[in-house]
């Protein structure tokens, strides 16, 4: 793998607000993008690659019994900024987090187009383009199908997947929740196998065709626009509390990815206000409505 090369540059521009969440920087070495803006000793032209494991966890430092911060599927676009001991450092082109992943997870000579994301929860691989071939895995929902295209089938690095399972079509983001509904909770988690709550709405939200942030501050900030005081919740409004966030089923139901339960459920908004209020003092931080 061909390791992105380096450069130095002046500070010239003005100074920027730094989130080390999607702002590639390190004490010695930071995203070309940045330069002029803020100093480090090095620069680096982000090289493109992709994700060609199933799923690999992103990790805040390079280890793997760190903390993950979040996760890369199977084609998802990584742009690598440095290679070290078999760690690689850059960010998920979808939504710009910042972390490492393991080198061998990723590819920069891979073949062929992105022709969709994976709809359903698994979608079977094959190891020939034939019905009754030979199961070779599966890859997860939200999972990106790059690969040649074989009559009804896409031939990818990890085998062949039926066109009929590859697309963002949903019209209802609450649908997807629910359908993910009894999902094991996983921080960090961005697919059917195991997801976090702001992975629920990121997930849910990108098989509608809509692209979310990664965290659920970060969803706060920039997602529909806020509800006044008055105005009832109703399906598909986003809900969000200190740390926490989860998709209306209704006026009155949330489904959300929860730690209290350690996966995705269905229960009363009412529950799991009363729930925040008890543990921290505060209860729905704001709501928000879908375009």
């Amino acid at each position: 793998m061909t390791i992105p090369p380096r450069s130095s540059f002046s500070l010239s521009g003005p100074s920027i607000s730094l989130d080390a969440r999607v702002h590639a920087v390190r004490g010695d070495l930071a995203d070309i993008a940045l330069a002029g803006q803020l100093f480090a000793p090095h620069y680096a032209r982000p090289l493109p690659t992709r994700c060609v494991t199933f799923t690999t966890m992103m990790y805040g430092t390079p280890s793997d019994q760190g903390k993950a911060v979040s996760q890369l599927l199977f084609g998802e676009e990584f742009m690598l900024l440095d290679i070290s001991g078999g760690w690689a450092w850059g960010y998920c082109s979808n939504d710009h987090y910042v972390g490492y992943v393991l080198e061998d997870t990723i590819a920069d000579s891979v073949q062929g187009e992105v022709l969709g994301i994976v709809g359903v929860h698994r979608a079977t691989l094959y190891d020939s383009p034939e019905t009754g071939a030979a199961n070779a895995g599966a890859l997860p929902m939200g999972a990106s199908v790059f690969g040649e295209n074989d009559g009804d089938f896409v031939k990818t690095k990890l085998g062949y997947v039926k066109k009929s399972a590859i697309g963002a079509g949903q019209k209802d983001a609450a649908a997807v929740a629910e359908s993910l509904v009894d999902t094991p909770y996983v921080w960090g988690g961005r697919c059917a196998t195991g997801i976090d709550c702001s992975g629920l709405i990121q997930l849910s939200l990108a098989l509608t065709g809509m692209s979310a942030p990664r965290d659920s501050d970060q969803q706060e900030a920039s997602l529909g626009k806020p509800l006044l005081e008055h105005e009832n919740l109703r399906r598909n409004d986003i809900v969000f509390f200190p740390g926490h966030v989860g998709i209306m089923e209704d006026e009155g139901t949330i489904i959300h990815a929860t730690m209290h339960y350690q996966k995705t459920v269905i229960e009363p908004l009412s529950d799991v206000e009363a729930r925040h209020i008890a543990q921290s003092g505060i209860g729905i931080t704001s709501r928000r409505r879908l375009g």
